[in-house]
């Protein structure tokens, strides 16, 4: 084959290569089966336990009315629930403005439940948050476990003993839990900017654009192109706005803009004190 030849066929692979990697990668994602994604379970308090065993007989109450399989099917006490989310994140935030990790990390582990529902191509992102929820615990349970407690108490220990490496991320050893927090908290304002432009939509507009959008807003420019591309596949296949509010477990009402604004308002003061303790620290920024 002559040059002129060769460089046309070159070209036509290259116009075709984003359409194949494309097809891979929704290949390789739908690949993932979702169960596997299992919640990260935080240490459960008393009070979450309660909580539980109320939820439960509150089913077992409802079971002997007329209405009670739509009832448990709806909001069943294993799904996710907007009103958890709020009460983890609200008893994370001291009176002194610091947060409780553990706290913290049981807010992330009802909101897993959530990206779960989206459906199989969110289970890569699943996976993500669980490994850094992983990572903190670890720590949590290490030799120096009493400085993670509050996440004031972890950057000030991870400051004074070099854990934190500012220039480049160390692979033979467990992430700072600083850096992995960080993770989180990017991806924590996306869920809030997705929750809150639910909050206010409209019955027909699309879920895919509105997600799409807060990520645009907060995550995306964290990414890599490659998973640029993985995260717009996946808003494709989100479901309609009904769906959604069957996920949150509230009707389509005025009920359900309060709880989810009073959600969302708890979710963006947790968000604004974690912006405000890497600011002061220059670590917004860590490899």
């Amino acid at each position: 084959m002559n040059t002129e030849g060769l460089m046309c066929s070159r070209g036509r692979t290259l116009r075709f290569l984003p359409f194949v990697v494309g097809l891979l990668l929704l290949i390789y994602l739908t690949s993932f089966n979702l169960p596997q994604f299992y919640p990260l379970k935080a240490q459960e308090s008393g009070t979450e336990n309660r909580e539980k065993e109320d939820c439960l007989n509150k089913h077992t109450d409802v079971s002997e009315s007329e209405d009670s399989v739509d009832t448990r099917d709806k909001c069943d006490c294993s799904k996710f629930q907007i009103k958890h989310v709020q009460a983890a994140f609200q008893a994370c935030v001291t009176k002194n403005e610091d947060i409780l990790l553990k706290s913290y990390l049981e807010g992330w582990t009802e909101l897993q439940k959530f990206i779960n529902a989206l459906g199989i191509l969110f289970g890569f992102i699943s996976e993500e948050v669980s490994s850094k929820m992983r990572i903190i615990i670890q720590h949590q349970q290490g030799m120096h476990g009493k400085e993670y407690i509050s996440m004031q108490s972890m950057i000030d220990y991870e400051l004074a003993n070099n854990v934190v490496n500012f220039n480049e991320f160390s692979s033979d050893r467990l992430a700072s839990g600083c850096r992995t927090l960080l993770r989180l908290h990017r991806a924590l304002r996306w869920l809030q900017l997705f929750l809150d432009k639910l909050r206010i939509s409209s019955e027909n507009e699309s879920m895919s654009a509105i997600c799409a959008d807060a990520y645009q807003q907060s995550l995306s420019k964290h990414h890599s192109w490659f998973v640029q591309r993985a995260a717009g596949i996946a808003f494709l296949a989100l479901p309609l706005r009904t769906d959604f509010l069957h996920i949150l477990c509230v009707e389509d009402n005025k009920d359900t803009k309060n709880k989810l604004w009073n959600a969302v308002n708890v979710i963006e003061r947790v968000y604004n004190i974690t912006q405000h303790k890497y600011e002061q620290h220059n670590m917004l920024e860590l490899p």
